[in-house]
């Protein structure tokens, strides 16, 4: 497998942070956002193989996702929310043009989804922890 980019995009700092740790792995870069504008700014050097995306009760909506172009809609999308949420109808918006939108519920949820996206032809390598080094 290739270095691949996650994106996430969450406006709450410490919900980012804990996401982003729990998909850490060897071969991912991940990149964290507060808006899913920021994401695809024309300076932003890093090409997204897959964006997660957190909804979050009155600070992200799913309107952020009608003012996306073609080009980004090709890119697999992971939408993350709460049980309590509404119902998201992901088949209006494979119809609006999404190649691939997914829900998840949880981070378990997500961390699958996500890793069946990068790799779909095996598992993601686990991150290995270091040995720790004795000193003389």
């Amino acid at each position: 497998m290739d270095y691949k980019t996650v994106f996430i995009v969450d406006p709450v700092r410490g919900e980012r942070l804990q996401l982003a740790k729990f998909l850490k792995q060897e071969k991912i870069t991940i990149a964290t956002f507060v808006k899913l504008t920021d994401c695809f700014k024309k300076n932003n050097l890093l090409k997204c193989d897959v964006v997660i995306y957190v909804l979050r009760r009155g600070k992200t909506e799913l309107k952020a996702l009608h003012k996306m172009t073609p080009r980004e809609k090709n890119i697999p999308f992971v939408i993350v929310g709460d049980p309590d949420l509404p119902d998201i109808p992901l088949d209006e918006w494979q119809q609006k043009g999404f190649k691939s939108i997914d829900l998840a519920l949880s981070k378990e949820k997500t961390k699958e989804i996500t890793y069946n996206l990068i790799s779909p032809e095996g598992p993601v390598p686990e991150r290995k922890p270091l040995e720790p080094i004795t000193l003389p």
